[in-house]
């Protein structure tokens, strides 16, 4: 029977420090944290402890890859990676590349990381995320009909924000991002942003169903693959993410409580989900 992993971002909680901040997310009822991987040895130390003190599995958040030319930035991205495999995290959700690197520059940089993840054994998930490679969903169906390799963090919101549409018009790409999605940041987003105010309200009721539609796919096609589990990261951000007051920098949501409503929401629709076959 395959389970349900609900991770907790550490985006916004970094402030509470890894003890607490692991402390917090555990007894939150979450499963997993996602989370970069420290740059200091005591820090990796205390993630490795803290994740058996707290019973947490880890989703490794590697986004912190970068260089002044791109071989620099594959240099960087090969060792970040590495680092990150030998955590032996569930998974690895990769912020890969840049969205003005060309396409062939593009695709050794998925083949370097599909290396990486045969040599270690270990899923490397590339967001769909603004700025990044797999920025648009025209793109990313050019890199999935040239790779067959290629998996996917599916992180929608960002591709509803670029083409300010809830992608009714790209029904086939959308398709072929979910048979290449291997993890899920559920997060809403609409035509002018990557996150709603408040997925609560009933003004994003359109956007909460085709959201819900695309997870809920995801989640039947794990399920059908027999696998042991589908992973999830609620990851409503803080400011800037979330709309503050202007002149007062004062939030207008709390992304930790928008978040907590996520995880109970995710874990409904993987009911649904389970009940319907």
């Amino acid at each position: 029977m395959t389970r349900l992993i609900c991770g907790c971002t550490w985006w916004g909680l970094a402030s509470y420090g890894l003890d607490e901040m692991l402390k917090k997310i555990s007894r939150s009822g979450y499963d997993a944290v996602e989370i970069g991987i420290p740059n200091s040895a005591r820090e990796q130390h205390l993630l490795r402890s803290g994740l058996d003190k707290y019973n947490l599995d880890l989703i490794v958040h590697q986004y912190s890859a970068s260089g002044n030319n791109f071989h620099e930035y594959c240099n960087a991205l090969q060792k970040s990676l590495e680092l990150a495999a030998s955590f032996q995290p569930l998974l690895i959700n990769s912020h890969t590349g840049k969205d003005y690197w060309s396409f062939e520059e593009g695709c050794h940089v998925f083949e370097l990381a599909e290396e990486i993840s045969q040599k270690y054994s270990v899923t490397i998930a590339h967001e769909t995320h603004r700025g990044r490679l797999l920025y648009s969903a025209p793109v990313a169906r050019q890199f999935f009909l040239n790779l067959d390799f290629l998996k996917i963090n599916a992180d929608f919101s960002h591709w509803v924000n670029v083409s300010e549409s809830l992608l009714e018009e790209q029904e086939n790409t959308m398709l072929m991002a979910i048979s290449r999605a291997e993890h899920i940041h559920a997060r809403i987003g609409y035509s002018q942003g990557p996150q709603v105010n408040d997925p609560r309200s009933g003004e994003w009721e359109d956007e909460m169903k085709a959201f819900s539609g695309w997870w809920k796919k995801i989640m039947k096609r794990h399920i059908d693959e027999q696998r042991p589990y589908t992973t999830v990261t609620p990851e409503f951000g803080p400011i800037p993410y979330t709309v503050s007051m202007p002149f007062t920098h004062i939030p207008l949501s709390d992304p930790w409580e928008l978040n907590l409503y996520m995880k109970d929401y995710i874990k409904q629709l993987f009911q649904e989900v389970l009940n319907a076959l």
